[in-house]
């Protein structure tokens, strides 16, 4: 072979590993940023959409005396990959969760935030959970048949979100909502059988209520970074203050 020829052929090599490298060093982000766009994408927005449901969060930044009702109103609840959300969690985290793989689509659900009040509310989804009434068969229907594990079972035992997505970053495993504004909120939890009625509740504030799946409109287009939370170091945290 020529010493060009060679050069060349030594020339084109690094380049392309080069490349590979870039590529594979950006590989993360890169997929993050992916699932955070398939968890947006698809959902139907009308300028005129009202929320299915409306609950409220009492925040007091002076201990009591003036009280905010920041209202969350859910707006959406649909079936999504699991593929969606591996890349947003932790890698022990994602192995877990990869244990769902057989248990069907997980359920997301979309909320909005609005804060009316005149101080900034905390506002998080980190421990609702999903119920279903006894007519229904008791919350225990929810859970799909033939758990094999205790790691299966730990997400069911309440279904609470596997991660939380909100368009502010999140603090202390609540997003800021400031006076007069509003923030996305995106949960999503493990597959359940979605053929009963599944109930969104939660006890800090107290609110719960029935969704339908794949029912109603977003009022506008949520933005296209949201920033994760890491629900299970949330629950550890809360459950140790």
């Amino acid at each position: 072979m020529p010493v060009r020829t060679w050069r060349r052929s030594v020339a084109v090599c690094l380049l392309a590993l080069t490349t590979l490298a870039l590529a594979s060093c950006g590989s993360g982000s890169t997929s993050a940023a992916h699932a955070v766009k398939s968890l947006v994408s698809g959902l139907p927005v009308h300028r005129n959409a009202r929320p299915l449901q409306v609950g409220a969060y009492s925040c007091s930044p002076d201990g009591g005396f003036y009280v905010d009702q920041t209202k969350i109103g859910f707006y959406y609840m649909r079936l999504v990959p699991l593929s969606d959300i591996l890349p947003l969690l932790p890698a022990a985290d994602a192995r877990q969760a990869a244990s769902l793989a057989h248990f069907g689509r997980l359920l997301e659900v979309v909320a909005l935030a609005s804060n009316p009040g005149a101080s900034t509310c905390g506002v998080s989804l980190t421990q609702t959970v999903l119920e279903t009434a006894k007519q229904f068969g008791g919350t225990i229907r929810l859970d799909p048949n033939g758990l094999a594990n205790t790691v299966q079972q730990s997400y069911y035992d309440p279904i609470r979100p596997i991660v939380v997505l909100a368009s502010n970053r999140l603090s202390v495993c609540s997003a800021d909502v400031n006076p007069g504004a509003s923030v996305w909120l995106f949960a999503v939890f493990p597959p359940v059988a979605s053929s009963i009625p599944v109930a969104v509740v939660d006890s800090s504030p107290s609110f719960g209520f029935y969704l339908p799946l794949d029912k109603g409109a977003l009022p506008a287009a949520p933005p296209a970074h949201l920033y994760p939370g890491d629900v299970n170091q949330c629950i550890q945290i809360l459950s140790a203050g």
